[in-house]
């Protein structure tokens, strides 16, 4: 995979933040994550960083504190006491690399994951021999949407929705990432999707939080209208072309050999203006909430949706006191504090199935220890494909894989991490898509957000260890909360920390359901299953 002339100013920048030591942490974790998932990424930093035999001397010096912010030009004794640092995250991207290559005990998959899904078309059809186009249908990265005629609105995993008219062909990147053939699209971009890219040969469009039209033809030039919010728009193929901010009804013509206005452009923002109407695809949910609210002497109740039965109720467990006595002030009401003693064990039919969704609001101490950094949600999926293995929901403690402290989810074979830290005494919300794949179909996929915002969607692959655990009627539907689990049960290491709002869903959340459960503590009502 080659990077893009974007890709390649943002690591430019990302490469001299290191260089003049003013890498804050949100740039040290784009870039360790873009470093561990992109081979091309890694060869461009090796090659701007160097590997010298002086680098490798200067590593054992690297000081933790993170360097002053320092405006001026790089001298020789500047060089010298930066060095270390540029030593020491060559190593750190090589060790990296290497680890992460050690760990997977097979080859990484080559079947592509799933990105986005089409939430709703009109009288569309496919281009002869492509995919069929279906409500509710995944798409993947790399995979190039062709429509013939109508209209399909593909919503990503970070959230962006694309309207595609055809006769349109766009591929897809990533989540956050496509690129128009030619067709044209709508993008519409909440806040949780800020960044989103939507690109053709004459120009990237980056989104600030708006709403956009795209027109691009077969010979490379696109016109771009911004129908509400503003954009920036960097011309593609012109080294010294500056980026251009468009805002709420300005338009403009992109080609390889420039950039000028848009001549019908008032009849193309009126081709914009009214949006098609659409059938939207839902599918319901089954879901148990727990709010801690109830907390009583034994543990606290499950409101329910879908499922049948009673109300569902999570046993404290291993406490010497009381529930109520460990109930404190949540983010909605009272939550539930885990203080290294306790763990919580509740029933919930479906848990070990393939798909399905946890969320919950959680705080985690600014000191807290390394060692605390035990799950805060645990079950086992009734999955042959990872052996029966647990799964758990932590934060991360190991800096040679990830930021210290953000959201990390490990199964038999692999983990996701994300990149906001969770230890800073703050309540953030936590969802995580599981997905447990098929032993000859998908893959595992894992998508964790954060406050509403995709964080991480790709898995590190890793090394199983022990042998294979044996399907035990008893975990089948159990969900373990403040405590490490194996395939014998629960174990004595627990989570510190507070958890409020523990929701389970049984199917793949989209990113507007993850966002709608976040602001209103509830899921969409036209999703909720009947009972």
């Amino acid at each position: 995979m080659t990077l893009t002339d974007r890709e390649i100013l943002e690591l430019n920048e990302l490469c001299g933040a290191v260089v003049e030591g003013t890498l804050t942490e949100p740039q040290r974790a784009r870039l360790t994550a873009w470093l561990r998932e992109s081979e091309a990424a890694r060869r461009f930093y090796v090659r701007a960083l160097g590997q010298s035999a002086s680098l490798l001397n200067y590593a054992a010096e690297m000081h933790a504190d993170a360097p002053e912010r320092v405006r001026a030009p790089v001298s020789g004794r500047r060089w010298a006491a930066v060095l270390p640092a540029m030593a020491a995250m060559v190593l750190g991207v090589l060790l990296v690399y290497r680890t992460g290559r050690e760990r997977s005990d097979t080859p990484a998959t080559a079947k592509p994951a799933a990105v986005g899904r089409i939430t709703a078309v009109k009288n569309a059809t496919a281009k002869s021999g492509a995919e069929p186009v279906r409500a509710g249908a995944n798409v993947f990265q790399g995979q190039r949407f062709e429509l013939a005629r109508g209209y399909a609105e593909i919503t990503f995993d970070s959230g962006a929705r694309v309207v595609v008219e055809g006769a349109a062909s766009l591929e897809i990147n990533s989540a956050w990432d496509a690129t128009l053939r030619h067709g044209a699209v709508t993008v519409t971009v909440p806040p949780e999707a800020l960044g989103f890219r939507l690109s053709n040969p004459a120009v990237e469009v980056v989104d600030l939080g708006t709403e956009f039209s795209m027109i691009a033809d077969a010979r490379g030039a696109a016109d771009v209208l911004v129908l509400n919010g503003e954009v920036e728009a960097a011309p593609r193929g012109r080294g010294d072309a500056e980026v251009i901010l468009l805002r709420q009804h300005e338009s403009r013509r992109f080609e390889p050999s420039g950039v000028s206005i848009v001549a019908d452009s008032e009849k193309k923002f009126a081709r914009f203006a009214a949006p098609p109407g659409l059938d939207r695809f839902s599918r319901a949910v089954r879901s148990a909430h727990w709010s801690f609210d109830d907390a009583g002497s034994g543990g606290a109740m499950a409101g329910s949706a879908g499922l049948s039965g009673p109300a569902i109720p999570m046993r404290i467990q291993n406490g010497e006191t009381s529930a109520a006595g460990r109930a404190v002030e949540g983010r909605h009401g009272r939550a539930l504090r885990f203080d290294g003693s306790i763990h919580a064990e509740a029933i919930f039919p479906g848990i070990a199935e393939p798909h399905h969704t946890i969320a919950f609001w959680v705080r985690v101490a600014k000191d807290a220890p390394l060692s605390d950094a035990y799950s805060m949600a645990s079950w086992v999926p009734k999955s042959p494909k990872l052996a029966h293995r647990p799964v758990g929901i932590n934060w991360n403690r190991d800096p040679a894989e990830g930021p210290v402290g953000a959201l990390r989810t490990d199964f038999a074979g692999g983990c996701a991490i994300g990149a906001t830290s969770l230890r800073d005494d703050k309540w953030h919300h936590v969802a995580v898509c599981f997905a447990a794949g098929e032993n000859d179909g998908p893959p595992v996929q894992v998508k964790q957000y954060v406050d509403g915002r995709l964080e991480s969607s790709g898995i590190i692959p890793g090394q199983t260890r022990g042998p294979a655990g044996a399907e035990d009627p008893a975990f089948a539907d159990v969900v373990w909360l403040g405590c490490r689990v194996k395939a014998s049960g629960p174990q004595r290491q627990k989570f510190r920390g507070e958890i409020d709002e523990f929701f389970i869903a049984d199917r793949i959340l989209g990113p507007e359901e993850i966002v709608h459960l976040m602001r209103e503590n509830e899921l969409p009502p036209s999703t909720v299953a009947s009972r």
